[in-house]
């Protein structure tokens, strides 16, 4: 006849059954923090023998290579591979005794020596990495020109390009200039305004900044706006040459403004590059223009 105890434990066995409850809490605990031990050190870079053998002699303190059969689990033939592979990477000591014993190092040692390994590693594998990233003979140029549509994504992406820069920036106005453009598209204004600020703080931070401006209105205005900024009147009076405008970021990238006709309803569009090619022929043409153009505050400067 069943005693009440035992039939008290068979119901709460078959509860934590129906429960997906384990069992054997500890047995199946210490498994599942076995489990996730051995990963971790994985993580790091051992193999899964490697941690086997490292864990089971943290745990025993030393032992021969039979002794750590059995500690670890792992196949007897294995164990000698693990176990030198471990020494010359100074985790564990080895003792020259008959039968030789092997003894792990403190956990803050073993997992410091570990870390040194993987940072090297990490080294040379990025070092390795950069070499083929950079290697013109390994990598395809791909001479990439995005379209950007609408006055917000223009505006933003024309934001996102200055702050970029880190050494210069080379600016063609759009013509007609943005003031003009606030009849037809009055939200403008506020862009303008952040745009100013933008070129303020770059300049504050070094950067060289060039601007090719095509009427004197505008120049004085900007001037006054950003007075650190270098400006240049550009005369030539072809008007189908003078519509948009461009800006050109540390000779790496380069965004061109494709202004519609004065009084077009249309919205603003823009293309963006940095592919070698395209980016070389505007700065060409920018610095050409910027050559040809005319200083008209030199003279004031002087006074």
């Amino acid at each position: 006849m069943q005693s009440a105890d035992s039939s008290s434990t068979g119901n709460r066995k078959r509860e934590r059954w129906v429960k997906n409850e384990p069992l054997f809490p500890d047995i199946y605990y210490r498994y599942r923090f076995m489990h996730s031990l051995i990963d971790s050190l994985r993580n790091l870079g051992l193999t899964e023998y490697e941690a086997k053998v490292f864990v089971a002699l943290t745990r025993h303190g030393s032992g021969t290579a039979t002794d750590i059969h059995m500690f670890s689990g792992i196949p007897r033939p294995a164990v000698y591979g693990v176990l030198k592979k471990l020494a010359e990477r100074g985790i564990i000591e080895v003792q020259h005794t008959k039968p030789m014993r092997y003894k792990c190092m403190s956990p803050e040692e073993a997992i410091e020596k570990i870390k040194k390994d993987f940072e090297q590693e990490t080294e040379v594998v990025l070092e390795k990495l950069e070499d083929i990233y950079s290697s013109e003979e390994n990598v395809l140029q791909e001479e990439v020109v995005w379209t950007i549509n609408g006055l917000k994504n223009v505006t933003d992406r024309i934001i996102q390009v200055i702050c970029s820069a880190r050494s210069e920036i080379i600016v063609e106005t759009p013509h007609p200039a943005f003031r003009d453009l606030e009849n037809v598209y009055p939200v403008i204004e506020k862009h303008h305004k952040e745009l100013v600020e933008v070129f303020n703080r770059k300049i504050g931070e070094g950067v060289k900044v060039r601007m090719i401006i095509y009427s004197m209105d505008e120049l004085r205005d900007i001037a006054a706006l950003i007075p650190d900024a270098e400006l240049r009147l550009y005369t030539i009076k072809d008007e189908q040459f003078r519509k948009g405008g461009a800006i050109l970021v540390d000779s790496s990238e380069v965004l061109i403004d494709l202004k519609k006709e004065v009084g077009s309803r249309e919205d603003l569009t823009a293309i963006w590059s940095n592919g070698k090619e395209f980016v070389s022929i505007m700065k060409h043409l920018l610095e050409s223009e910027w050559a040809v153009s005319e200083d008209p505050l030199f003279e004031t400067k002087k006074e």
